[in-house]
């Protein structure tokens, strides 16, 4: 069986769409007809209606301890101590945008993917045993998972536009992750 499919897509038209001069104007969904179908036979053909993110969702904390100088000291003991006193940038992040704007992202999950924040390292730990000692200082965030949908459609040739069937379908999910706190752990290796 021979099918012309009309797709729509957030960057521009193509397919048959393309052919009988749909065109797409940027707005609430990214996808609004510039004009009507020019070509009757269109009318009634598939196409991609519409993606969008939503379900951003809290599924848990992660913990990072980043390997840099500023993030650890080490030293020996007994009777000393090892402190952590730095000013470092920390950033929450998303893990892909799918062709989405990170505005788009950062509402579905309720929080801003591209804020950077300076925080102040500060531990103090006393080291009481003769041994080799390393703290480390570490970041957590909270993960939260967002989807993407997208709603395949029909040309409808009276509103001149491709319009969704109202059955979205899951594509594919991704995640962000929100800067929370810092946490700092002691670590005693050999002995001296």
């Amino acid at each position: 069986m021979n099918r012309k499919v009309a797709v729509v897509a957030a960057s521009g038209v193509v397919g048959t769409a393309a052919a009988v001069g749909l065109a797409v104007l940027p707005g609430s969904g990214g996808q609004q007809a510039a004009g009507r179908v020019s070509n009757t036979k269109a009318a009634g053909l598939p196409c991609k209606a519409e993606r969008f993110v939503k379900n951003g969702r809290f599924v848990g904390t992660q913990k990072t301890w980043p390997n840099e100088g500023a993030w650890r000291v080490s030293g020996w003991g007994p009777d000393s101590t090892l402190e952590i006193r730095k000013i470092v940038q920390i950033s929450n992040s998303v893990s892909a945008t799918f062709g989405f704007t990170h505005r788009d992202i950062s509402a579905a999950v309720g929080f801003d993917v591209t804020k950077t924040e300076a925080t102040e390292l500060a531990h103090t730990a006393s080291l009481k045993k003769k041994a080799h000692y390393t703290l480390r200082a570490g970041a957590v965030y909270k993960l939260y998972k967002f989807d993407i949908y997208e709603d395949d459609g029909h040309i409808d040739e009276a509103l001149g536009r491709c319009v969704p069937n109202g059955r979205p379908l899951r594509m594919t999910t991704g995640t962000a992750k929100k800067f929370w706190t810092l946490d700092y752990r002691l670590t005693k290796g050999r002995k001296a």
